[in-house]
């Protein structure tokens, strides 16, 4: 952790967010929202108890992020969607004695599962997963009745619901949505009482006929779109802002240059403040010449290639500028040009991978 990168995270903007989704579902669908890699890098530890107020469980992508919840004191629903298999025995036990929820994709899976329940002897809580055309993990949708059929005759395991993940939410056209909820409805057994889910964010917006009994939003939690054509839809917050200090302030004449690869010539005479900030702690090479800070509440273009851990912005602009003023290098805006879709636009990726990246090396903050 480096203290001179503070995010702040807006306990408000994550409470409008969920309040903006439970209000796209029926009341009795349970709210659960995604929490993998440290929330998107928005801290899961300065989270937790805003979002078990008012979630209705938490999904998790390893078995390390179900047991820190439990470490919370969170007693309630966990999903792990992927599951300590193999030889971490000793995991297997405690997730099973913790009684989180474990995904089952095949029958490996289900028979490492239920033969530790049986050792230590507990019944494990799990949810078969049916890929029903993401292509990814689950069981096939033409052999998941096998599997249903195998779960039934295997003991110390307690099937509690099914799933699926769709590959095309976010597309504007959901014919491919329809064919794979289809699927996988068509795969269940019938009059079989289980918790059935599909949606993410985008589905919960325009599809409601995919809510079921559960939805899991991701990103949307923390205020970040990924469908421009959803945004209408639904108003969200962005819960996160970056800021750096001014390490050193440089004066540049015209002609010289900053960076690896001298990249970026200064026209003029220049004045250039070098801010600790870098790819290393997750601010990509890829806005090296290209992206905007806000300093002063005026933006200041990066100039030249953004280094491991520094970079030079352009203050001539900014004559105000000194050394340790504050430089807003992600903005909780989601019009401003540093905003976390902004710069993903600038990057070419996605918002997940500028979040993801953004939580390694900041000390994180809550207002509000």
């Amino acid at each position: 952790m480096k203290n001179y990168l503070t995010a702040t995270i807006s306990a408000a903007a994550v409470q409008h967010n969920l309040t903006a989704l439970r209000q796209r579902i029926a009341p009795q669908v349970k709210l659960c929202p995604v929490v993998k890699d440290n929330c998107y890098g928005h801290n899961l530890k300065l989270l937790y108890p805003i979002l078990a107020q008012h979630a209705d469980g938490f999904i998790v992508a390893s078995p390390s992020e179900a047991l820190e919840i439990r470490d919370y004191g969170y007693t309630g629903f966990i999903l792990c969607l992927l599951s300590a298999y193999f030889d971490e025995t000793d995991i297997q036990e405690e997730l099973i004695r913790q009684q989180i929820t474990q995904t089952v994709m095949s029958k490996n899976a289900l028979q490492t599962i239920a033969a530790t329940a049986q050792r230590i002897q507990h019944t494990a809580p799990i949810h078969l997963k049916i890929d029903s055309g993401m292509g990814r993990l689950g069981v096939a949708a033409h052999q998941a009745n096998a599997l249903f059929n195998l779960i039934d005759q295997t003991p110390c395991v307690h099937l509690t619901g099914a799933y699926t993940h769709f590959a095309t939410s976010d597309d504007p056209d959901p014919t491919y949505l329809h064919q794979q909820l289809t699927t996988f409805l068509n795969t269940l057994p019938k009059n079989r009482a289980l918790i059935r889910h599909a949606a993410n964010t985008a589905a919960l917006i325009h599809q409601p006929q995919s809510h079921l009994d559960l939805v899991r939003p991701g990103l949307s939690v923390y205020g970040c779109h990924y469908a421009e054509h959803l945004r209408p839809h639904l108003d969200l917050q962005p819960c996160m802002s970056v800021h750096a200090q001014i390490i050193a302030i440089k004066k540049m004449p015209a002609g010289s240059f900053s960076g690896y690869g001298r990249t970026h010539q200064y026209q003029h005479d220049s004045r250039v403040a070098v801010v600790p900030i870098g790819y290393g702690d997750g601010y990509f090479r890829a806005l090296s010449n290209r992206a905007l800070v806000h300093i002063h509440g005026q933006p200041a273009p990066v100039c030249g290639r953004v280094s491991m851990d520094q970079m030079t912005v352009d203050i001539t602009h900014i004559p105000q500028t000194q050394v340790g003023d504050s430089v807003e290098v992600i903005s909780n805006r989601a019009d401003a040009p540093n905003s976390i879709e902004n710069l993903a636009r600038l990057a070419n990726t996605i918002p997940y991978e500028i979040t993801c990246h953004m939580g390694r090396n900041l000390r994180h903050q809550l207002i509000d």
